[in-house]
């Protein structure tokens, strides 16, 4: 069993929905395959599934299909 470098917590493989900011956007990556730690909800990645997503967003592949993604401003919160 793989352990949570963090925490130490069970690492269980999940494909996941992962939010990322690329070059001052927001992109969403779907099913992607990760670690997570059931403890602390760490996310880890495989070099190999690092590499696969630097390909695909990098060759300005069209996407699957776009959205709009709010965006809150806590500078604004009293």
């Amino acid at each position: 069993m793989k352990r949570c470098p963090l925490c130490g917590g069970e690492l269980k493989e999940l494909k996941i929905t992962h939010p990322q900011e690329y070059n001052g956007k927001i992109i969403i990556l779907e099913n992607l395959p990760a670690e997570v730690c059931r403890q602390c909800g760490e996310v880890l990645l495989r070099p190999d599934v690092l590499e696969r997503v630097q390909e695909l967003v990098w060759s300005k592949t069209a996407p699957k299909r776009r959205t709009s993604v709010p965006v809150y401003d806590l500078a604004e919160v009293k």
